[in-house]
């Protein structure tokens, strides 16, 4: 029997998705491929942002315990996700990241001995301090467009820290440092228009939950999910607050909102890259026709400037009782061209 649920590449049902800590924990352990031992939302926010194209990028961060599935240890990590419908600039991909390499409350602490004055005493004194443990990063990108370089039909890709000695050697235990750890992320990437039915890995099937090859015939709102009884127990636990979503008022008038401005948006960015290339022509044209204008100009004093310097000339000979017939042959001119300028 189908069902239908709502299309998480809405923001609005993605968020409704993953406020559901069940849900947001099955996506996350299939992409990480580790065991969630706890998680926290530190944060969810979409950010519009309004400039030529208009992108909304709907933007979570995780704090998560996890361990992983083959050694058994465990770590604290920050998971930040951003999702994107339309294309955008990959500077505000990367400026967002680099404000949570930065960010402070995204940092473990320990309590660490070191000697320190006392102002009181003036004595140096061996103190305890807290110090800021920066967590390892997990970049997470599900993008509703493909890459635009390059045509790379995987639907999930892995980028992972892969440290290497001189010889070119794997040094897998560097990872265990915190320098390694604090400076360097994973990256996980999405790519929605690559998610098909029937897939065959097990992460794949997860993430069918946003194949758009399910969507209804009667709204982009919903997926219509025609072997859902027979889908695995995760799947229905990522699924069950779409359910719910799929038949929430609210969160189907968010829906239609996104709707509406994505059209716009889209609108705008057309409309605003035509203006901007006629705005740019105009610019164009117009400095062109100044710099026409000063060089006429400055043709028209140089033919004025001439124009008196053969007035004198013709003058000086005058005065000295030439004929206009010796005047014209002694600056090789026109003997009308004499005349016009002995009676001005």
């Amino acid at each position: 029997m189908a069902q239908y649920i709502a299309n998480p590449i809405y923001d609005s049902a993605f968020k409704y998705m993953m406020q559901n800590e069940r849900a947001a924990t099955v996506l996350l352990e299939n992409l990480l491929d580790k065991e969630i031992l706890k998680l926290e939302v530190l944060s969810n926010d979409v950010a519009i942002i309004e400039e030529k194209s208009g992108v909304r990028i709907l933007r979570l961060d995780f704090s998560a315990k996890v361990r992983d599935r083959k050694t058994g240890e465990t770590e604290l990590v920050t998971i930040e996700l951003q999702k994107s419908y339309l294309d955008t600039e990959i500077m505000r991909f990367r400026t967002y990241l680099g404000q949570q390499y930065s960010d402070v409350k995204k940092t473990d602490t320990e309590t660490v001995k070191t000697w320190r004055k006392n102002k009181d005493t003036g004595k140096v004194e061996n103190v305890e301090v807290e110090k800021h443990i920066p967590l390892h990063i997990i970049a997470i990108y599900i993008l509703g467009h493909p890459f635009q370089e390059i045509n790379i039909q995987k639907p999930v890709i892995y980028n992972r820290p892969n440290p290497r000695g001189i010889e070119n050697e794997h040094i897998p235990e560097v990872m265990k440092t915190r320098f390694f750890q604090g400076l360097t992320h994973d990256t996980i990437i999405v790519q929605i228009p690559y998610l098909k039915r029937n897939a065959k890995t097990k992460v794949e099937q997860i993430l069918e939950i946003f194949c758009q090859d399910y969507v209804s015939s009667g709204t982009d709102q919903l997926l219509e999910i025609d072997d859902f009884e027979d889908r695995s127990a995760e799947f229905k636990e990522l699924a069950r607050p779409l359910q719910f979503a799929a038949s929430d008022p609210d969160v189907r008038k968010v829906m239609t909102i996104e709707d509406e401005m994505s059209i716009h948006f889209q609108n705008v960015k057309y409309v605003t890259d035509e203006n901007e290339a006629l705005h740019i022509l105009v610019e164009e044209s117009r400095q062109q026709l100044q710099e026409s204008r000063q060089q006429l100009q400055e043709k028209d004093s140089q033919i004025k400037e001439q124009q008196s310097q053969l007035a004198t000339s013709i003058q000086m000979l005058s005065e000295f009782g030439a004929s206009p017939e010796q005047i014209a042959e002694k600056l090789k001119i026109s003997v009308e061209t004499v005349k016009k300028t002995l009676k001005m």
